[in-house]
């Protein structure tokens, strides 16, 4: 077998944005699943800044502010399931400051709801016009295994071999 280990293990630093409870919610669901690695901010009291925490360390937040904290991140991943509970004026604010770095930005929506209601409906023009990617799925393992192959994986695959090709003739 011929292994092509053109690149090194790379890490992306993802951001990880609740949208409301739900969004919690699932942080929590992800972070018993073992996701780890992963910062995750939240709107803080003041008007620039973000409380931020380890995705594993809920307890122990730091406040940061916008701008720092984009200029810090490769990928910002917005979380949530009912789009009624989604505070689309922190979605802005993260949003642009996320796309003034440079930073990619990915929604991640978890078995929708509220698509009936009028805020519902707002949250979702809000996710289509300021994110990069918005990717639905059915169940928190989705987003949960969605989110690791964001992230650039876990070193538990066998290290430099990224793609096992066959060698020519065998």
């Amino acid at each position: 077998m011929t292994y092509l280990t053109s690149r090194a293990y790379y890490k992306a630093r993802i951001l990880l944005v609740p949208l409301g409870p739900s969004g919690a919610s699932l942080v929590s669901t992800m972070s018993d699943a073992g996701l780890r690695e992963i910062l995750v901010a939240a709107p803080a009291s003041h008007p620039d800044g973000v409380l931020l925490h380890e995705i594993d360390s809920p307890a122990d937040p730091s406040i940061e502010t916008v701008s720092d904290l984009a200029a810090a991140t490769d990928m910002m991943v917005f979380l949530g399931s009912r789009l009624e509970e989604i505070p689309d004026d922190f979605v802005e604010v993260m949003a642009t400051a996320g796309r003034n770095q440079g930073t990619l930005l990915a929604g991640v929506l978890v078995g929708i709801g509220g698509w009936d209601s009028e805020p519902g409906s707002t949250s979702m023009k809000v996710l289509r016009r300021e994110l990069d990617m918005l990717v639905t799925v059915r169940k928190a393992d989705l987003a949960h295994d969605f989110i690791e192959v964001l992230k650039g994986g876990t070193k538990d695959a066998v290290p430099g071999k990224l793609f096992q090709l066959p060698t020519p003739g065998a």
